[in-house]
């Protein structure tokens, strides 16, 4: 949107997780997802709330959704992703945003290269763990099927709720 990146790294990206020491393994990882979670309140989502997720869906950058300091539950995988791929550029991490679908879902992971290897993250469960290994559409993510992977939504093209027709 308008040339900028969702995952673009600002200084506060870069301080959340300056104290992060290279090598980077799994267990950073972790710890990069934990900081992430510890900045943000995860909201319930319900009727009452259904709309304004649908308003923002896709929509925010990285730094936005630091600021804004929320996401909401059962609806978040893609902005939990850009933000996590985003304190992983900060670090100076290869990363790729991962958009899977099934049955009519969509779901939105991380895939970061280590020095071992390329290892699939679903930040959007905390209590999930960096899996080595890159999803691909003969190596699917659990039961979900790979649409396309990219640097962030946007370089995909979802930019807003209904960005969802493309997917399904």
């Amino acid at each position: 949107m308008n040339g900028i990146s969702q995952i673009e790294v600002t200084r506060e990206m870069a301080s959340l997780v300056s104290d992060i020491q290279k090598p980077i393994n799994q267990g950073k990882l972790v710890a990069i997802r934990d900081k992430m979670y510890s900045k943000l309140e995860i909201r319930n989502y319900n009727d009452s709330t259904a709309e304004h997720e649908k308003s923002i869906r896709w929509k925010r950058t990285a730094t936005q959704i630091l600021s804004d300091g929320y996401v909401y539950k059962g609806k978040s995988c893609t902005d939990l992703a850009v933000l996590f791929i985003s304190l992983c550029n900060a670090l100076g991490l290869e990363t790729r945003f991962v958009k899977l679908r099934k049955n009519g879902m969509v779901h939105s992971i991380a895939e970061v290269e280590l020095e071992d290897g390329r290892y699939i993250f679903d930040v959007s469960n905390q209590s999930n763990v960096p899996i080595k290994g890159e999803v691909t559409k003969e190596n699917p993510y659990k039961d979900w099927e790979l649409w396309k992977k990219s640097k962030d939504a946007w370089d995909l093209g979802l930019s807003e709720f209904n960005s969802i027709n493309k997917i399904q």
